[in-house]
């Protein structure tokens, strides 16, 4: 009977009473649950931060679409149409007289070709003359031999000779007339101002003063600055540049001071240096969880013996094995003749079997639990405090650290997309300022026009004039050799009576 007394003394156990009274009710919250809920809070973050920016990101786009309107402004102020004004109406003024002159010109080209016909065909019928009277005359002296044909063809030839002749004569002062005025016309435009126009010494002459009348003075009219001249205005807008650089527009309209770039980002920075984004209240423990761990830590739980704990836990629950003493006892009931004995033994080894599975395994398997328990407190009581003030705190540095941290992290991303963006205006703007000194209203159509206008005048029209008037001078020069070659030839070709 003394083996199977309890070997456990609860007296011998450190009182944990105090500890128990501290900790009655915890937990009052569930931690799984606020541990899902502070990993939501935290990643909702960036979620949050998207529904805050929003208004202010649709709010700089506002300000980007009223800043293209400004740029586009510029163009009200622009003083190009100021200066190409005078050019542009004076082509508009030189087209509008020039419509009634077109049909006249239509119909003197309908007189050019009638006089150039009918000058040809002059030329034509004397050399058809002299070509027809030097034939019949040569035929004639070929036929020799027959008198009568001889004459016959001979005196024809001389008369086609002596048509040629007059009709050479009766034209010839009207062709030489025509000649010197075709050669004065045509030539001094050729000479004056074709090749003038060709070498670029024509833009010379127009630009030296009293060259022109007063009211001629084209580098006035077409608001070209003091120090330039037509010439260098020409090579300039040949080479493609634009009206802003050939006028220099610099002086009267400060492009640089209308596209600078502060001028268009205030708003910008403004809006920057106010932001604010406010992520609310985050919080990661709420107050019933920091409750029970400020409990917990204050519970004394650190303070109890657990040394002593473990040794206890180490005595089995009774000082003898039940199962070894049962069997034991069934040893005996089997040797036991006297079967009043027999039964009380058998009797008393189920009682042992019955209190080996209804107690002492459970009482085993309760002190396992509570030596786990012991020995998991053992290692974390010591720094229990510690540990759990420094979660508090660190849990309430992050709570208060992390709005602000996510307010300059927004703020730096704020910045850094203003900063894009605004690198990216900044390209604009000088995109606009190059496109308008070199692009915007370029001046090369107004050489190309001039040129136009030498290749009509020189190559379409002086050209041909000068051809005309110089194969009719060469008609007209041989006419006189022909004229006394005729006259003789057709005494050699007439038959001697």
């Amino acid at each position: 009977a003394r083996l199977l007394t309890a070997s456990l003394s609860h007296s011998q156990v450190p009182s944990v009473e105090e500890v128990l009274k501290a900790l009655a009710g915890l937990p009052r919250s569930d931690f799984a649950e606020m541990i899902r809920q502070g990993n939501g809070t935290f990643n909702s973050i960036p979620e949050l931060a998207v529904e805050r920016m929003a208004q202010v990101i649709q709010d700089l786009r506002g300000d980007l679409a009223g800043t293209a309107e400004k740029v586009q402004s510029i163009a009200d102020g622009f003083p190009l149409p100021d200066y190409t004004r005078p050019a542009s109406e004076a082509l508009a003024k030189a087209e509008e007289r020039s419509q009634p002159y077109l049909r006249q010109v239509e119909r003197f080209e309908h007189y050019r070709w009638i006089a150039g016909t009918v000058l040809c065909s002059i030329i034509l019928l004397i050399l058809a003359c002299y070509g027809t009277g030097m034939a019949l005359g040569a035929y004639g002296l070929a036929k020799r031999e027959d008198p009568s044909d001889y004459e016959c063809r001979g005196e024809a030839g001389a008369k086609f000779l002596l048509v040629g002749v007059g009709l050479a004569f009766l034209f010839s002062w009207l062709l030489i007339l025509l000649v010197f005025a075709t050669f004065l016309v045509g030539g001094n435009i050729q000479t004056l101002v074709c090749r003038n126009w060709v070498n670029q010494e024509i833009y010379k002459f127009i630009d030296t003063p009293g060259n022109l009348p007063p009211s001629m003075n084209l580098t006035r009219q077409l608001n070209l600055r003091r120090d330039s001249n037509l010439s260098s205005a020409y090579r300039e807008c040949k080479s493609g540049a634009g009206l802003w650089e050939v006028l220099q527009l610099d002086g009267s309209y400060d492009l640089d001071e209308h596209l600078k770039t502060p001028k268009y980002t205030a708003d910008f920075q403004k809006r920057l240096g106010e932001f604010t984004a406010n992520l609310g209240d985050v919080r990661l423990l709420r107050s019933e969880g920091r409750q029970d761990l400020e409990t917990f830590a204050r519970s004394g739980v650190d303070e109890v013996d657990y040394g002593r704990f473990q040794e206890e836990m180490k005595n089995p629950v009774v000082q003898t094995s039940l199962p070894g003493l049962a069997r034991n006892l069934e040893g005996l009931q089997k040797m036991q003749r006297n079967s009043t004995l027999a039964g009380r033994l058998a009797a008393e080894a189920r009682a042992l079997w019955h209190m080996q599975n209804s107690s002492v395994q459970s009482q085993e398997a309760l002190v396992a639990k509570l030596g786990e328990s012991v020995q998991f407190l053992s290692r974390l009581a010591p720094h229990l405090k510690e540990r759990v003030k420094r979660t508090l705190a660190t849990t309430a540095s992050v709570e208060a650290r992390l709005p602000v941290q996510a307010q300059q992290i927004l703020r730096q991303e704020l910045g850094c997309f203003t900063r894009k963006e605004l690198r990216y205006f900044a390209q604009y703007l000088n995109w606009v300022g190059q496109t308008l000194r070199e692009d915007v209203a370029s001046c090369q159509p107004l050489a190309t026009a001039l040129d136009n206008g030498r290749v009509i005048l020189c190559d379409r029209i002086a050209d041909p004039w000068n051809a005309f008037w110089f194969s009719l001078g060469c008609c007209t020069f041989f006419l006189i050799p022909s004229i006394i070659f005729a006259v003789r030839l057709s005494k050699h070709f007439r038959p001697i009576r």
